[in-house]
């Protein structure tokens, strides 16, 4: 098997080579920049080249919104939010982290009507991926995470976010974990799956003592060498580490996708494996996890 150091030199090479001219990432090499994996990148980098790419798609309502996809991803905004704090201290987009989180506070994901298949509360509404959805775990617990990092002093930060953890309460499966809307239908449960429950695990870090956490954390230490996939080792590794639960049984199982994952060539996929390995790389404490 490849040593860490080894996959961590490859991927930086691959992420150098898959990099386009405006500073930014695509999703596969030789395609238009996106937000997604620009972020990822720049958190894997740390190369705040793609800061001026992020303040060029700036809107007047302080979002990010891509050229090709002229509308805006709630998601995504808060990783690039995320992203854009831990490079700041050395570039000269000071500031835009937190705006970009104060106008997540804006937004919220449309309420649902009340229906008899469907286990939730339809009145509370987290984050949507885009505008004029439904609240969806991921964008909730995404957008939940970079409020929470980034402008929870603010005065309208702590009804968002005491909203947002009650959709998490309320779309948590019964095994532990989320699946990526709903708990139950018709009936029946649902079941979680690895990513939804990951971030979900990332947003609710402070929580670490309550049950409904410590319940998704048990599934991840089950599933996600089960489940397999980058992403999901990847940020399974993040989730754990950032409640301090042992996340090294991910690290073997991570550095062996290397091929399959170059093969894919999903940029976003690649950064995300570099991040992991950095942090695994300096046995950086969970504190220095900063998603």
């Amino acid at each position: 098997m490849l040593a860490v150091e080894t996959a961590a030199d490859r991927l930086r090479a691959l992420l150098a080579a898959g990099r386009n001219s405006d500073g930014g990432w695509p999703y596969y090499a030789g395609r238009h920049s996106r937000l997604e994996p620009t972020a990822w990148a720049l958190l894997a980098t740390g190369d705040p080249g793609a800061v001026p790419l992020f303040q060029r798609w700036r809107t007047s309502e302080g979002l990010l919104v891509e050229p090709e996809i002229p509308r805006v991803n709630y998601a995504f905004n808060a990783l690039a939010a995320l992203a854009l704090a831990a490079v700041q201290p050395a570039s000269n987009g000071a500031g835009d982290a937190a705006s970009i989180a104060k106008a997540l506070l804006r937004h919220r994901g449309e309420r649902v009507p009340e229906h008899p298949a469907i286990r939730q509360n339809p009145t509370l509404q987290g984050w949507s991926w885009i505008d004029g959805t439904f609240s969806w775990v991921e964008p909730t617990a995404w957008c939940m995470l970079a409020v929470k990092k980034l402008v929870r002093s603010t005065p309208d930060a702590a009804p968002r976010i005491d909203e947002a953890e009650r959709v998490m309460r309320d779309r948590a499966c019964v095994d532990g974990g989320w699946n990526y809307g709903n708990p139950e239908v018709y009936g029946k449960n649902l079941p979680a799956h690895v990513p939804p429950t990951a971030v979900g695990v990332l947003a609710l870090q402070d929580r670490a003592g309550d049950a409904m956490v410590q319940q998704a954390v048990a599934f991840l230490g089950r599933e996600a060498t089960r489940e397999g996939s980058t992403t999901a080792l990847a940020l399974s590794w993040l989730a754990l580490s950032s409640v301090k639960a042992s996340a090294e049984m991910i690290v073997a199982p991570l550095v062996a996708r290397l091929s399959i994952a170059e093969s894919m060539g999903n940029l976003a996929a690649l950064a995300q494996m570099l991040y992991v390995l950095q942090l695994q790389e300096r046995s950086a404490p969970p504190a220095a996890v900063i998603l």
